[in-house]
């Protein structure tokens, strides 16, 4: 997906803007399912274990609603940035509120290169968005799985991959040809609902 990175997600925030207001509980909900996930990814590349990245996970997001309301996207500051310095700070404060605290932070082996006191921000915000594109790249492709049989989304993801396209011919039984339609119709589908994902979230 290196062709359309640029405007991976340069969209509206419309998510964003309904989670505001904190009698949508309809809205609060969907926010949670779709970036609960990410924010345990955020934790678990700063070095948490999965029951720490569950904790903090739990704390973000109750700062998140709190702060939500206050928050204001046309300002000109990146939601993801924002919410990454955000749970970096909470990591830190969890690593400071243990009594384990200088052992954790030996563990934690990612800790020093997310931490927001010591990376410049230009770098946190790619890591993030990095990590972003592949977390949305990833639940569009299971979204779009139901519309395709296993055999057609097998031959997407080995032609990602770099599997010679005479190979994959060979090894499932189809002309050449029909590899290329395979391939291009789930491309097609795929960016399709990326641009969905897009729609809703930041």
């Amino acid at each position: 997906m290196n062709d359309k990175n640029d405007s991976f997600c340069n969209t509206r925030a419309t998510l964003l803007l309904r989670v505001k207001n904190q009698q949508d509980e309809k809205s609060w909900e969907d926010f949670v399912f779709y970036y609960k996930k990410f924010i345990y990814i955020i934790c678990r590349r700063m070095g948490l274990n999965h029951h720490d990245g569950e904790e903090v996970v739990q704390k973000v997001l109750l700062k998140l609603w709190n702060k939500l309301p206050d928050f204001d996207y046309n300002s000109g500051d990146r939601f993801r940035g924002w919410l990454c310095m955000m749970t970096g700070n909470t990591v830190k404060d969890f690593f400071r509120s243990h009594s384990r605290a200088e052992e954790r932070k030996m563990k934690a082996a990612d800790y020093e290169a997310w931490n927001p006191d010591v990376i410049a921000k230009p770098a946190i915000d790619k890591l993030v968005s990095d990590e972003w594109k592949n977390y949305i790249s990833n639940m569009a492709l299971e979204n779009i799985r139901p519309k395709f049989s296993e055999k057609v989304i097998d031959v997407y993801l080995k032609s990602t991959e770099g599997v010679p396209v005479k190979e994959l011919s060979e090894q499932i039984d189809v002309p050449v040809n029909t590899i290329y339609v395979y391939a291009k119709r789930v491309k097609s589908k795929l960016y399709e609902e990326i641009r969905r994902l897009c729609e809703e979230l930041d």
